[in-house]
């Protein structure tokens, strides 16, 4: 049987003369649908598009605005989009139910502590982990910490508990959400006791509830010490066999993208990224009721160029799925990766 790279260079050489006849004939550019969660990881991406590097390199991208995590993994199920930006647990947990899709590499990596955190209401007076687990009873509805679920955040707030020397006890202290956005919606109504967010929406909070009511966000924890797994990018393995030259034109843009952002003053990414940011993230949210000074407060990370997830995050992670679904047949590293874009 043949590897995937002998797959894969076969596919290209296919696909190059299939792109030759096309532009030959005057065709639409080819097209990948692909999904972005509300994250950092799909920052690039939703830029590319913005700023029309996708076209430069031929390709047409439609980006699939997906907000509920349910929603996407379905997608990515049946074959209704090509691929996504996503966490590194979901892929595993993707592939062991029958999903055939490849990690092609990361999308970003936080370097630093601040990018993700357990926040809480200051009217709860909640100051301590072990105070906000104390909140819950077994059997409550109303669950300590509220968290996305079928993410890399469960796993970071499993890895932070045991840490801190407490159970892990999932049904007891989680509840689960399929829309970050909403959940944001609702720590910010205080709606839930806790809930771990990433950036950008530590900062939006941070900045909007005090200038809306006299209240504010208490970070019980900045996860410091916890190694944080990288978002990821993954298409299924029929479009890198079948359609390996577009995924080629994808990761050319995307890393034109990188080079754009990390080259651009702050000023320069804020003038030119506003309206695609508040659409990733804020869905429905207009420039103009952005409140005023919020966009100051961002900061704009230093993105890495797309690299092979490591061997030992992907085991790491490969085990905290196993021990959360033992019946499932999790894949080995070697089954679900390649290196081939990255060359």
């Amino acid at each position: 049987m043949f590897s995937i790279r002998h797959q894969i260079r076969f596919a290209a050489t296919l696909a190059v003369l299939a792109a030759f006849f096309s532009c030959a004939l005057g065709a639409d550019l080819p097209q990948l649908r692909i999904s972005l969660p509300p994250g950092m990881g799909s920052l690039p991406v939703a830029l590319a598009e913005e700023w029309e590097l996708f076209e430069e390199y031929g390709l047409a991208v439609d980006l699939v605005g997906l907000r509920d995590n349910e929603a996407r993994n379905l997608a990515i199920y049946a074959g209704d989009i090509d691929g996504m930006v996503c966490d590194v647990t979901l892929a595993i947990m993707l592939v062991s139910i029958g999903a055939d899709i490849v990690i092609t590499s990361t999308a970003y990596r936080s370097e630093g502590t601040g990018s993700l955190a357990l926040l809480s209401q200051s009217y709860f007076d909640i100051d301590s982990v072990g105070d906000l687990l104390a909140r819950t009873q077994r059997g409550s509805d109303l669950k300590s910490i509220a968290i996305l679920e079928s993410s890399d955040i469960e796993y970071h707030m499993d890895m932070l508990l045991a840490s801190l020397g407490y159970p892990v006890d999932s049904d007891k202290y989680y509840s689960y959400w399929n829309d970050m956005v909403q959940l944001a919606a609702f720590l910010s109504m205080g709606s839930v006791y806790a809930a771990v967010l990433p950036e950008p929406y530590i900062t939006y909070l941070n900045n909007l509830l005090p200038a809306s009511a006299n209240m504010s966000l208490v970070n019980l924890s900045d996860f410091d010490g916890i190694d944080l797994l990288p978002s990821i990018i993954v298409f299924r393995r029929a479009v890198i066999e079948e359609k390996t030259e577009l995924v080629e034109r994808f990761y050319g843009a995307y890393r034109e993208a990188v080079r754009m952002l990390n080259g651009s003053s702050r000023e320069e990414v804020v003038s030119m990224g506003t309206s695609e940011a508040l659409r990733l993230f804020f869905p429905g949210l207009k420039e103009d009721s952005v409140p005023v000074g919020i966009m100051d407060s961002f900061e704009i990370p230093q993105f890495p160029q797309p690299q092979m997830l490591s061997e030992k995050e992907y085991e790491n992670a490969r085990l905290w799925v196993a021990g959360r679904h033992d019946e499932w047949q999790c894949p080995s590293y070697e089954e679900v990766t390649t290196d081939y874009f990255l060359q």
